[in-house]
């Protein structure tokens, strides 16, 4: 099984930086991350509980979200 590429511990911001295709899943859930100031601030586990969503199925879900791994990357 291969690691996750979104740690529970990553900030919100670094993830909307990184992978803005997945802003459509953030807003899907009603989250106001995107433009949020505390997005820097918060991680993905952090927002995925003030929103009252399982953090571990919320994670999954942006997991399944994430554009096919370039493997030039890395």
């Amino acid at each position: 099984m291969k690691p996750a590429r979104l740690p529970p511990q990553m900030s919100v911001a670094d993830v909307l930086e990184r992978w803005p295709e997945l802003i459509p899943t953030f807003l899907e859930h009603r989250m106001a991350c995107v433009g949020c100031s505390m997005a820097a601030f918060e991680t993905l586990q952090d927002a995925a509980r003030i929103y009252g969503l399982h953090p571990a199925r919320f994670l999954e879900k942006l997991e399944a979200s994430l554009p096919p791994e370039d493997p030039s990357e890395g």
